[in-house]
């Protein structure tokens, strides 16, 4: 029982923490992919009209700062307040393109700049769901259940063997317990040891010319 208990264990913690890795790496590359987006922006708002670009470059700063920040450190009520400053730095921006575009209709920088807007948004949306997403309650509950379960089954089988590994059963506890505390940090960056990095984008905030 012991034998079969540990086995479920290391097939639940794999999968745990392949779940919670995967989560993980998506979460980076969108920052990663927000940061090129911001900045290829910025890049086509150079291309456009220069009474137009002072605004929209100031805007973009304003958003790629809000975006270093978004939901850290772990506060649902920050989270709200990031997220509706985005959008409305989001409307302002369209606000600019709707007025470049109508004062060029066939301009070809507005084109891009308009097009680059567009996939900025998109990516702070598909952030954000991934932000919100993870490994789901029950799988970490049955994880924590079973490894109790496995540690009841390992202490009873010594007990009943009449084997005093205290030292050994003790290792083979904290092991598991910071395995299971890494799946959970993993899965929520903003709260622990694990942050997402968030380089890219302070870097593509520093490149906006001023």
């Amino acid at each position: 029982m012991a034998g079969a208990a540990l086995g479920l264990l290391a097939l639940l913690l794999a999968f745990s923490f392949s779940l919670a890795l995967s989560r993980y790496d998506v979460r980076r590359s969108q920052v990663l992919e927000e940061a090129n987006a911001i900045g290829s922006t910025a890049n086509f708002a150079l291309m456009l009209p220069e009474p137009a670009q002072g605004p929209i470059l100031s805007l973009l700063r304003e958003y790629a700062a809000v975006r270093i920040g978004l939901g850290v450190p772990f506060d649902p009520a920050k989270l709200q307040r990031d997220v509706a400053q985005s959008l409305g730095l989001q409307a302002k921006l369209w606000r600019q393109a709707v007025a470049v575009t109508a004062a060029d209709p066939q301009s070809l920088p507005a084109y891009r700049f308009v097009a680059s807007l567009n996939e900025m948004n998109n990516i702070h949306e598909r952030r954000l769901t991934a932000l919100r997403y993870h490994v789901p309650a029950e799988v970490m509950l049955m994880l924590i259940g079973v490894a109790m379960v496995a540690m009841g089954f390992t202490g009873y089988h010594s007990g009943v063997a009449g084997s005093r590994r205290l030292f050994a059963t003790l290792i083979m506890s904290v092991t598991l317990t910071i395995v299971i505390m890494l799946v959970v940090d993993l899965d929520r960056p903003a709260r622990g040891l694990i942050q997402v990095p968030v380089q890219p984008l302070i870097d593509a905030a520093q490149s906006i010319p001023r």
